[in-house]
């Protein structure tokens, strides 16, 4: 069998319909008839989503809200896709669902391509990107009202044939919700021109408007977003006319997150907007958490370089090129002298000055790195003996005429480096070997007075 899902459902026809629905394109359906057999079942049998009527009570007074939230506090079950359906969902229930955390709400009746179609958008929402739900619950954690971080409000597009026609709507769902959203409107024409509101910043929902008869061009504007910029990664809401929903299952297929009813309430459209780019933020942070961990993981914290870990890799790649290149190793004079009379917080300022003063004067296909305290290496691809060489006494006079100023009492500091060269013709060599023979000609810098160049004999 497919995937299995639990349907909690007080009556017993509608539980008995809805699995003869999902049973017949291969779900594993189980059942159960209130809240507390639910939990049973839930424990017994783990599942990949919930369909649960809004109108379950349990013991105590325990409702289906209260029961989906137990749901995504459990690091067990907080990831599994939770659906209400309802006959009613007027707004303030559609917003205390959200609150709860459902993931959505199915209001019936539903027919049944649609409601698989559906579920297919809920799932493929929920599991794009594996931890992606549990971003989007820190945010929701964070946001207990419901509302976006009011220094991160929900960024909206709202497409229609005419710019008028999505301003109209665009101003209805304003205000009715009562918050304040970045609001961009666009006509089916300049749809596909960038993915970006005004502002420049990226768009997390986009809801396209569809009258009768635009069906058809609609779907094929849906399909064209969610291949484009504008598209990647948003929200994306379609409204339809109700007596046209027979192309609601293909739209949900083309991407469509939500496809709803025209006549849907302004403050409706506003809450499932938000609920996107709620989501659609979460996505967002889980990426840029992803990023600066592998950045993290390559470069110094203090200095912004890459790391000795990362730059032993680069510089294997460097040798096992077969072009010539050269290696300098370089050691700040004296650095210990800076932390006993300044203090480690000025030794800090001297080695990011530093840093920034190599890094201004290397291209962009060299490699600098902070391998130590106060020792970098810089590697020199496609570098000649000669272009080796002038480069370290460039980056050697470059250091000694900088002047760091400290923060305490309007002065600045004089420092001075000493460098190791070795230089390759493209001979392969084992990044430790050379990480000696460069690291040689620095104490022989070292031994003879500092602040200067010199050369491994072996080069």
């Amino acid at each position: 069998m497919g995937r299995r899902i639990l349907i909690v459902d007080a009556l017993p026809t509608r539980r008995i319909v809805m699995k003869a629905k999902l049973s017949a394109a291969h779900y594993d359906v189980v059942m159960a008839c209130d809240l507390a057999e639910a939990r049973a079942k839930l424990t017994a049998t783990p599942c990949d989503v919930v369909f649960m009527d809004a109108g379950l009570e349990g013991m105590g007074g325990k409702t289906v809200f209260s029961f989906c939230s137990a749901i995504k506090t459990n690091p067990l079950t907080r990831s599994m896709p939770v659906i209400m359906t309802t006959d009613t969902g007027d707004d303030a229930q559609i917003m205390a669902a959200f609150r709860a955390g459902f993931d959505e709400v199915i209001r019936r009746p539903v027919g049944e391509r649609v409601l698989l179609a559906q579920l297919r958008a809920v799932m493929r929402r929920c599991t794009a990107d594996g931890g992606g739900r549990q971003d989007q619950l820190v945010l929701d954690e964070l946001s207990s009202t419901g509302d976006e971080d009011p220094a991160r409000p929900a960024r909206i597009a709202v497409i229609a044939r005419t710019r008028a026609r999505a301003q109209d709507c665009a101003d209805a769902m304003e205000a009715a919700s009562g918050v304040t959203m970045a609001l961009d409107v666009r006509d089916f024409g300049s749809v596909l021109l960038g993915g970006e509101d005004v502002s420049g910043a990226a768009i997390d929902t986009i809801v396209l408007m569809v009258a009768a008869g635009e069906e058809e061009a609609a779907l094929t504007q849906l399909s064209d977003l969610r291949s484009s910029a504008v598209g990647t990664g948003a929200g994306l809401i379609m409204t339809l006319e109700q007596d046209r929903s027979i192309f609601a299952a293909r739209a949900f297929d083309l991407g469509a997150d939500n496809v709803v009813s025209s006549d849907i309430s302004a403050t409706e459209l506003a809450i499932r907007a938000r609920k996107q780019a709620r989501f659609k933020q979460g996505q967002d942070a889980r990426r840029q958490s992803l990023h600066n961990g592998l950045r993290l993981a390559v470069t110094d914290p203090l200095t912004g370089l890459y790391n000795r870990r990362y730059a032993t890799r680069k510089l294997a790649q460097i040798a096992g090129s077969g072009d010539a290149y050269g290696l300098l190793m370089l050691d700040l004079d004296h650095f210990k002298k800076i932390n006993d009379l300044h203090g480690h917080a000025a030794g800090d300022d001297v080695l990011t000055h530093i840093s920034d003063a190599l890094s201004a004067n290397l291209r962009d296909s060299d490699l600098l790195a902070r391998i130590g305290g106060e020792e970098f290496l810089v590697a020199l691809p496609g570098a000649s003996r000669a272009q080796a060489v002038a480069t370290a006494e460039r980056l050697r006079k470059i250091i000694d005429r900088t002047r760091i100023p400290m923060s305490k009492g309007g002065a600045s500091l004089r420092v001075t480096m000493s460098i190791g060269l070795f230089h390759s013709d493209g001979a392969a060599i084992e990044v430790d070997e050379l990480l000696a023979r460069a690291d040689t000609a620095l104490y022989r810098s070292k031994a003879h007075g500092r602040n200067r160049v010199s050369i491994s004999q072996a080069a």
